[in-house]
Formats: structure tokens, C-alpha cells, sequence
């Protein structure tokens, strides 16, 4: 069961990353007792938390880049 979402901006926003349509994120969250860091493409951090709660991981850019036991 995935719980505990939180969604930011990997990099600080500028003018350029602005313009964009999407920008690379960072969400966290815990499934089954592990804590999962992903980066993910997406308009905004909600939108990347909706992406890994709806499956939607499809760039190649969408990656998981940590797992590790919660405490």
C-alpha cells in the first residue's frame, strides 16, 4: 500500500524551467514499509505525486533512484 506522498522540484525554478511544460521532480513515499525516492517528469509537484499514484511512469526520464526500509 503506497502512503506518505511528498512531491518538489528537483532543481530551483528560473525563467527557462518556467517556460517548460514540465520539470523534473522528486517524490517520496512509502510502500509496504519501504521509503521510495523517484524523480519524475511533471507541471508540478502534485501532478508528479498523481503520476506515481496512477501508475503513469512512463519517460525515460521517470526513474527510481532509492529504496530503503522505513523505520
Amino acid at each position: 500500500m503506497k502512503l506518505w506522498f511528498t512531491g518538489r522540484t528537483k532543481y530551483p525554478n528560473t525563467p527557462e524551467t518556467d517556460m517548460r511544460e514540465e520539470v523534473l521532480h522528486i517524490v517520496e513515499y512509502t510502500d509496504n514499509g519501504f521509503r521510495i525516492t523517484v524523480e519524475v517528469m511533471a507541471k508540478d509537484p502534485s501532478d508528479a505525486i498523481n503520476k506515481i499514484r496512477n501508475g503513469e511512469i512512463e519517460n525515460e526520464l521517470d526513474r527510481k533512484i532509492q529504496t530503503e526500509k522505513s523505520e
